[in-house]
């Protein structure tokens, strides 16, 4: 049965990610194999403001478009931020889909949502909504809870707020192994203290080549120190005394162009190789310096899927789920939980984000 409480989004200008409005959606009748489903538990971090900041040069808007919104003053030039989360089948007019049937997956930030279920397995499911532009499939699958073997109901908050970000940790900690395996390195990672250096620092630190550092604000020092992943913890007005013999790898997941120019000239002298991976410092987005800077993309999904055709899917989700148990199990104890209700909530967290004010130490897991 369908809930009469009216379905709603909540969308952001693409040009202004701090303005957010919260919009009611028209969900047209179901066609032939698809679903409604109600968005229940999400996660919430500097990783879905990533995806705003990122939205129009990596296609995340693309994945749930505002075109369903029933307000023309929002039909263009705003955006629905993804989530991870977890959903449950509300309605079904696909035969192998069950009402109340729970999954995990990508989200939009809404209520509700219709997604167009094929592929439909034991374990799952692919969204293929005709007005859905994807750029990895990677996105478009969905996971039964009952069918996944890591899923723990008690530990939701975890799963909404490290298990997609850790994808990212453990593809980048393969890459790097393969990479320096027979050459000593220096790995520096900026924004030391979010969730993905954190998981990818955990993995790098046990390779003996490696000499795992981590630059991040003195106001985080005392949280990154104290959960040894690192060999070495620079807060970022140490990085003028940086000095290393080794090829040096810089994994940003900062975003911050200042710094990374600093780092750049700092290292100039040795071999060194960056890697883009996120943007944490949101207010860093809004002055930055001229110049270019050296360095590559690093999108997940494509190494993701090439871990699965080297190894086969077996073996990648058998190695996935190790390295993740290994983590998590090295996590306990180091974070505290935020569980909130409401969109009045949702936005006051999304604001504190932007402006840099949510303590690393807190998993946020929300529900409309």
């Amino acid at each position: 049965m369908i809930p009469n409480k009216e379905p709603f989004a909540v969308v952001v200008n693409k040009q202004n990610i701090a303005d957010i409005h919260v919009v009611p959606v028209q969900l047209n009748h179901l066609a032939a194999n698809q679903i409604r489903i109600r968005i229940e538990h999400f996660g919430l971090s500097a990783n879905n403001v990533t995806y705003a900041v990122t939205g129009d040069s990596f296609g995340y808007w693309g994945f749930f478009p505002v075109s369903p919104l029933s307000v023309p003053d929002f039909a263009t030039g705003f955006g629905i931020i993804p989530l991870w989360g977890f959903a449950q089948v509300i309605e079904s007019n696909h035969t192998n889909i069950a009402v109340g049937q729970r999954f995990f997956g990508y989200l939009p930030m809404a209520s509700e949502w219709v997604m167009d279920a094929q592929q439909v397995t034991h374990f799952g499911f692919i969204d293929k909504l005709a007005s859905r532009v994807s750029n990895s499939p990677l996105y478009d699958s969905y996971q039964w809870c009952d069918a996944d073997p890591y899923y723990d109901p008690q530990r939701e908050i975890w799963q909404a707020n490290f298990r997609p970000l850790f994808l990212t940790s453990f593809a980048l900690a393969q890459y790097l192994a393969s990479e320096t395996v027979e050459t000593a390195s220096t790995i520096l990672l900026t924004s030391a203290s979010s969730k993905t250096a954190i998981g990818c620092a955990m993995l790098l630190q046990q390779l003996p080549q490696l000499d795992v550092v981590g630059l991040t604000s003195s106001h985080n020092v005392a949280f990154v120190e104290q959960l040894d992943c690192y060999d070495e913890v620079l807060e970022y007005g140490q990085v003028a005394n940086m000095r290393y013999k080794t090829p040096v790898w810089i994994l940003d997941f900062a975003g911050n162009k200042t710094l990374l120019q600093q780092l750049q000239e700092i290292l100039d002298h040795l071999h060194y190789t960056t890697l883009f991976i996120g943007i944490t410092d949101i207010q860093a987005q809004q002055s930055k310096p001229p110049g270019k800077l050296k360095g590559e993309m690093f999108f997940a999904p494509d190494h993701i899927k090439l871990l699965n055709k080297m190894w086969g899917r077996e073996r990648f989700v058998l190695e996935y789920g190790q390295a993740w148990q290994q983590v998590a199990n090295g996590l306990q104890g180091h974070f505290e939980y935020d569980e909130f209700v409401g969109t009045a909530a949702l936005i006051e967290r999304y604001q504190h984000i932007i402006q840099g004010n949510i303590e690393p130490t807190k998993l946020l897991l929300g529900r409309f």
